[in-house]
């Protein structure tokens, strides 16, 4: 270490009490005279230094003290100091070198134990920033910024009971720490506890109530519990506080369309869509398909979601296939429980060749104990629960298995994970059946599809390649029970006498323009009701005064509550005409009252979510049920009101197609989904680019290049 003369320890002396005192420049000047006569003095650097941190000169302050830190006798202070500037500009990597040469001189210190953590966190490496701050913690207990950010970090590695507790700690030190009230509340909701994430928000509302954020995640929370009024009113505060909020003109549609809160509505829908088509970050995807947004827009929509939320990891290297190899296939979902997805693809997992195919299950959702759960266990290989793993652990796990093709069931939907397939799980990855439309990233290889839904000439609107199947794109459960017990139309509150009308279906999927129709045909069939699914009391209440201000009673709107699959299958026996809504139609829906032998109307328009309940009628041999525009689809339902003998022999040929439709024969649909399966293994395999795949006698065609 250099010794320095009195001369000189007197001169630092000097600058120390100007810049004490805050003569900032007097200090300065002193400095700079002495090491212009020995630039090798390192305290005249360090103070320099912090002379230049306080004016905010981030990178002045940073040459000083890599000056220093180059010098003998350079204090750990610097180093940490050095650390602390270069994580503000960014630089991660080089403060953690700086901060472990800080520690190697003064110790491991709480200050740059905690700062290691930050730049740990901020390189996604979060076992080790877990490992700096839970240091931190123990060499100062009772910091309660240490204790949150130890949470955020068990946070992001999805130990999310761990983070709750972390937070909880770090409130009962500092009940002011806003964002921890906040982080908290996102945590309890991840694990379910959505109530207390509610209350959590709330509590950090009252410390900041002018905060935009706040107020999304309190809306999100809200959604998520199905209370879209007071998400609605939500949002209307951000759109007070913070009208640029991405995503949040889309958010406020989606919450305004649950409860069938029309006013202004066509405003909305044109300023959305021309914010999109702007490139705006104004919608998720899923927000915007029960609108009349174009397949165009809709893919815009997708790709600007995509590029912000979900941007594309390395590509790690693949291992080359094996020769005659089985293929594994990695389905990965949210939703093996008794949820929509799995009641139709059940079946599909039970009927899987595995001679020539490996089953691996990628559970991420709630870990709900069921019938279905059971049944999904026992029709995989393997079934792996990954709810408490990251993204980018996931998409390891999915490779250390050798899962060769990724099938993602979810797409955009609730609970949705895109970020495992960003991290590319699989060679070839395909999206399947959870989400109507495009995901707009590059790297999803495949769309599941067919003709009705994807019209040929239309691929320009789907980044991945799509797959034509055969029939329809969805499969189904051909063995789903159907209750035997039919209950009385009196015991449902439906009319003994009198044409029944229905529509299970969402409440966001019901629009003006459709309901308007519905309203017509209860207004011109005598002794008609119209019979739809119970949603909350803000949407049936406005769905009633819209009927009355049409003119009709809105005691002819009968509300069926919700109950078990085989006896709401059951109960669709009940009813005469099930009426399709307009621009995001019946998916699973339709199928289930196609299978409990109720014909369905529908109006094929011009998006994929539109379009399923023509696909999935074409496949049950039921095409004249597809009307081409709004008029036909009135008339025709006026005509099937007014023709029991009709309706009747739809309900038979339905029965009929029970046995003998292409809709309704799973081990068909596994046969020509494992073909299609097969030749995106072999196109792989081959060094071929993915291609927009159809079927000829049953065989897999590719388009041309």
């Amino acid at each position: 270490m250099k010794t320095l003369s009195a001369k000189v320890r007197q001169e630092l002396a000097l600058a120390e009490r100007y810049f004490r005192g805050g003569f900032d420049s007097n200090a300065e000047a002193v400095l700079k005279q002495l090491l212009a006569r020995d630039p090798t003095i390192a305290p005249a650097w360090e103070l320099l230094a912090y002379i230049a941190g306080n004016r905010g000169q981030d990178q002045s302050c940073e040459e000083s003290l890599l000056r220093a830190t180059r010098l003998p006798g350079c204090s750990a202070e610097a180093y940490f100091y050095l650390g602390k500037i270069q994580l503000q500009q960014g630089k991660a990597r080089e403060a953690l070198s700086s901060l472990r040469q800080a520690m190697a001189k003064g110790g491991e210190f709480f200050e740059a134990l905690h700062e290691s953590g930050v730049a740990h966190s901020a390189l996604g490496e979060h076992d080790l920033a877990v490992a700096r701050f839970s240091a931190a913690a123990r060499n100062r207990p009772g910091v309660a910024l240490a204790l949150f950010n130890l949470g955020r970090s068990l946070a992001a590695l999805r130990r999310f009971d761990d983070a709750i507790a972390q937070y909880e700690q770090a409130l009962k030190l500092d009940p002011g720490l806003t964002e921890a009230w906040c982080i908290r509340g996102e945590a309890l909701a991840e694990v379910g506890r959505r109530e207390e994430a509610v209350a959590s928000l709330d509590r950090a509302l009252a410390l900041t109530p002018e905060d935009a954020q706040v107020w999304m995640s309190k809306a999100a929370m809200l959604a998520s519990l199905g209370r879209h009024a007071q998400a609605v009113a939500s949002l209307e505060q951000v759109e007070r506080l913070a009208p640029g909020t991405p995503y949040l003109p889309g958010n406020l549609l989606h919450s305004r369309m649950h409860i069938c809160q029309w006013d202004g509505l066509d405003d909305m829908v044109r300023k959305l869509i021309a914010r999109i088509e702007r490139g705006e970050s104004a919608s998720v995807p899923f927000a915007l398909l029960a609108t009349p947004a174009t397949p165009a827009t809709l893919l815009q929509c997708a790709q600007t979601y995509a590029r912000s939320k979900h941007p594309a990891a390395a590509a790690p290297g693949f291992a080359h296939p094996e020769p005659g190899a089985k293929i594994r296939l990695g389905y990965f979902s949210a939703d093996f429980h008794n949820h929509a997805t799995a009641q139709l693809t059940a079946r599909l997992f039970e009927c899987h060749d595995r001679s020539r195919f490996e089953l691996i299950a990628f559970a991420f959702g709630p870990q709900v104990r069921d019938g279905m759960r059971d049944r999904l266990v026992a029709a995989f290989d393997k079934f792996i629960e990954v709810s408490d793993k990251s993204d980018p652990e996931i998409a390891a796990l999915a490779r250390s298995h050798g899962i060769d093709i990724a099938i993602d069931l979810k797409g955009y939907t609730h609970d949705a994970r895109p970020g495992i397939f960003a991290n590319h799980a699989a060679p070839v990855q395909v999206d399947y059946l959870g989400f109507p439309g495009s995901m707009g990233c590059d790297y999803i290889d495949y769309l599941v599809a067919d003709e009705t839904l994807v019209h040929p000439d239309d691929v320009q609107d789907y980044s991945e390649k799509v797959v034509f199947l055969p029939d329809s794109y969805q499969v189904n459960d051909n063995t789903k029970p159907i209750a035997a017990a039919v209950p009385s139309r009196a015991s449902l509150g439906l009319p003994q006498e009198g044409f029944v009308f229905a529509s299970f279906n969402n409440s966001f999927k019901i629009t003006p323009a459709i309901y308007d129709v519905w309203m017509r045909l209860l207004g011109q069939v005598s002794g008609s009701v119209l019979w739809m699914l119970r949603s909350s009391d803000a949407a049936c209440a406005n769905l009633e005064a819209q009927a009355r201000a049409r003119g009709i009673d809105p005691a002819r709107i009968v509300w069926a509550r919700h109950m078990p699959l085989d006896e709401h299958l059951a109960r669709q026996a009940c009813a005469d005409l099930f009426l399709d809504t307009l621009y995001c139609g019946a998916h699973t829906t339709c199928s289930d009252a196609l299978w409990a032998g109720l014909p369905v109307l529908t109006l094929e328009g011009p998006t994929f979510a539109s379009r399923v309940a023509s696909s999935l009628l074409k496949a049950a041999r039921l095409p004249e049920l597809v009307a081409q525009d709004l008029a036909g689809y009135e008339a025709l339902a006026l005509d099937l009101a007014r023709s029991p003998q009709q309706l009747a022999a739809f309900r038979e040929r339905l029965v009929l197609g029970r046995s003998q439709s292409p809709l309704f024969d799973t081990p068909l649909f596994a046969q020509r989904f494992e073909g299609a399966l097969q030749a995106m293994w072999d196109r792989h395999c081959s060094g071929l680019a993915p291609a927009h795949m159809r079927f000829e006698g049953g065989k897999a065609v590719w388009a041309q290049a």
